[in-house]
């Protein structure tokens, strides 16, 4: 059983921490939002008021936060931050979804403590958390993904080698880009359904039985059918996400214009005011669009 510190008590967090405790795992934990960590704390886990603390003599460290922003906070911050307490040997492991830039400062400030630096984000939302489902896109040297990986296995089902470091992030982004144009997609095939007078439930089912349909798009339309909107992946992180694979491709000077249109659409929702719910709430809004286009 490993030393880990966990950097981050949110929705994903949390639920990985949990992830860590039943697998044995000596836990140390930090949020920003201390009382956050109560819950955590109850279940075995020691909450320290700094991420500098929290990672004094660990193997590993996870942060899992919302942006970049964030992630330099908890990692970097001169006075606060994680890697300064990182010894020779350690794992600096992140796992939010972030963009390629941040994570070469991580992996910078991992070398110069001579720490392994992994980046490992993951593909699941919150029912795939609470079932240690997740699946891990993983970059890493050959020597820290053997280090890693029962770690990850620990909170999730799967956990992918994508290659060197920094493989790990670029390849999730191209990921969840492709994830928000699902949704984009979906919205627009529920609301023209719904407008036609089709019975959407079998045409949806019929759909679904067919290549260019997922398995995640047709569960994610069929929420769109029954209004399930409880929250598991937000219209802002489908923005954010989209927006940081669409500065990656323009480093390499790749045309994204399918990833630039479904970013738009998530956008234009957020400034609507659904930027916090869930991207099935896009359904809505298309319906909400076509009604008003139906009664000019």
């Amino acid at each position: 059983m490993s030393k880990i510190a966990l950097l981050g008590m949110g929705a994903m967090g949390s639920r990985m921490a949990k992830a860590l405790i039943e697998a044995k795992h000596t836990l140390h934990i930090y949020n920003v939002v201390g009382n956050a960590c109560e819950p955590i704390v109850a279940l075995g886990a020691k909450a320290f008021v700094t991420p500098r603390e929290a990672a004094v003599g660990v193997d590993f460290v996870i942060a899992m936060v919302w942006d970049d922003a964030a992630s330099a906070y908890v990692w970097l911050d001169p006075e606060i931050g994680a890697m300064q307490s990182l010894s020779k040997g350690a794992v600096a492991i992140e796992c939010a979804t972030l963009t390629v830039e941040h994570e070469a400062r991580l992996m910078k400030a991992a070398e110069a403590q001579d720490v392994e630096f992994v980046s490992a984000p993951m593909s699941g939302s919150l029912p795939e958390a609470d079932a240690k489902t997740l699946i891990f896109t993983t970059g890493a040297s050959k020597q820290a993904f053997s280090k890693v990986e029962p770690i990850l296995m620990a909170m999730g089902q799967k956990i992918n080698h994508a290659g060197d470091p920094l493989d790990g992030i670029s390849l999730k982004l191209l990921i969840n880009s492709k994830l928000a144009l699902e949704y984009a997609a979906m919205a627009e095939m529920i609301a023209f359904l719904l407008a036609s007078g089709k019975d959407a439930k079998r045409y949806l089912e019929i759909a679904a039985s067919t290549a260019p349909f997922s398995a995640r798009g047709v569960r994610e339309a069929r929420y769109m059918l029954d209004g399930n909107e409880t929250s598991r992946v937000k219209i802002n992180q489908l923005i954010k996400d989209s927006a940081n694979h669409i500065a990656q491709c323009k480093t390499h000077g790749v045309p994204c214009h399918m990833t630039e249109a479904a970013n738009l659409v998530f956008r234009k929702a957020s400034a609507a005011g659904f930027g916090d719910l869930d991207a099935v709430a896009l359904a809505r809004i298309y319906r909400e669009q076509t009604a008003q286009y139906q009664a000019a």
